[in-house]
């Protein structure tokens, strides 16, 4: 019988143990018990601005190309070119913050006219400058000065908004671009009975910028020592059109209400 006392606090144990889980589970079924709130009726619309601003920066990508079949030679011959470019440059008024070297590069030339592709007959060596300058600037002098003293080639002429004036043009044309699409919701709530109450989302990462124009002049590839001929080369800078797309979603709500 000494054996059923001990036994008998330990079937307790085990009867009153579910009791208490099962208890505890009550609970957390009744935490779980929320409401969820009435996602609020939305309209979504797009406002766009836009303005034609003049170029306040120019960039003028200007290079010395030649090739020989040795290629330090051919990197001397190019250096001592460009050299005389920057120099003349300077000396027209271009400092150091003008001029900067974008690109420099030695190509080796194979033999593919008798198919021996291991072999290497020549090196092209090509030093790359850009010329940074205001937009009001004599660009034709100074792409003439360039040519007149070794440059081969004028890859091309970028006539571009700078950031200072792109981000203070851009805070004006974000609120005529958010009105523009105000206006839009308003028109929608006249015509579908509804109000404008307040703004859920504005994403002002859309798309949105310009296309500066851009001038090729393959016609200033050939011989380095080839002097360019008078007059002067003719550049007139463009303007810009700068674009702003702003997607916006209105709480819309009852006329009545």
């Amino acid at each position: 019988m000494e054996f059923n006392r001990k036994l008998f606090p330990m079937l307790t144990l085990i009867v009153i143990l579910p009791l208490s889980v099962l208890t505890s589970n009550i609970s957390i079924v009744d935490a779980q018990n929320f409401v969820i709130p009435e996602e609020k009726p939305t309209i979504s619309t797009s406002g766009s601005a836009e303005k034609e601003i003049p170029s306040d920066e120019s960039r003028i990508s200007l290079a010395v190309e030649n090739t020989n079949a040795n290629a330090n030679t051919a990197r001397k011959n190019n250096a001592d070119k460009m050299n005389t470019i920057i120099d003349v440059l300077r000396k027209a008024g271009l400092t150091d913050d003008n001029v900067t070297t974008s690109n420099f590069q030695i190509t080796p030339n194979y033999d593919y006219e008798t198919s021996n592709y291991d072999r290497i007959i020549s090196y092209t060596a090509m030093n790359k400058i850009e010329l940074k300058t205001s937009a009001n600037a004599n660009i034709s002098k100074f792409i003439d000065i360039a040519v007149n003293n070794g440059a081969n080639r004028v890859e091309n002429i970028d006539f571009v908004i700078s950031k200072k004036t792109l981000d203070e043009n851009s805070m004006e044309l974000l609120k005529e671009a958010f009105r523009n699409a105000k206006q839009k919701a308003e028109v929608l709530a006249t015509e579908g009975n509804f109000t404008i109450a307040g703004v859920k989302k504005i994403d002002t990462n859309s798309a949105g910028g310009y296309s500066p124009p851009t001038y090729f002049y393959d016609n200033y590839a050939g011989d380095a020592a080839e002097k360019m001929p008078a007059p002067s080369t003719q550049i007139i800078p463009q303007k810009n059109k700068v674009t702003i797309t702003l997607p916006v979603v209105f709480y819309i709500g009852d006329q009545t209400g």
